[in-house]
């Protein structure tokens, strides 16, 4: 499968804050409004991607799969957007450098094409830091109900 070298830049888009601001983050609506990789269309074309196909980040510090859609600020080869969020938090750096802010820009990851399913926030947050889970069963998704303490 073909495979592409990307620098990821994250940052705060408007219909994403707007999803925030109306309480809706656990829901179908945020994600697919934030996990959503926004790519030039000539990077599109050379993975054979079409607007809402789903591409696996890999960065050193994780992956995690996400929309793919059209920049409407290209041409930017080489590079993606992803809104700020839980599924960006997966693949930037957590390191601060003593400003208490991660690394929100010029990360280096790897993008494919994938068959794997984008996940709602709960299911995101079970998976990847085992919050949510009584076992390791992940085949039922947890849904867009708000979850209030960590089960054991």
């Amino acid at each position: 499968m073909k495979e592409m070298d990307i620098i990821i830049n994250t940052g705060t888009s408007i219909i994403q804050a707007f999803y925030e601001k109306k309480g809706s983050t656990l829901k179908n609506e945020y994600m697919q409004a934030t996990a959503v990789a926004f790519m030039d269309p000539r990077d599109m074309k050379k993975l054979s991607l079409n607007p809402r196909d789903k591409i696996e980040v890999t960065s050193e510090w994780g992956s995690v799969t996400l929309f793919v859609d059209k920049s409407h600020d290209a041409p930017h080869e080489g590079m993606i957007f992803i809104p700020k969020g839980p599924w960006a938090n997966i693949i930037i750096s957590p390191e601060t450098y003593c400003c208490n802010v991660p690394t929100f820009k010029g990360v280096s990851a790897k993008i494919r094409k994938t068959g794997k399913d984008v996940l709602l926030v709960a299911d995101l947050m079970r998976q990847t830091y085992k919050k949510y889970v009584k076992d390791t069963d992940f085949r039922e998704s947890l849904g867009e109900k708000p979850i209030f303490k960590k089960m054991e």
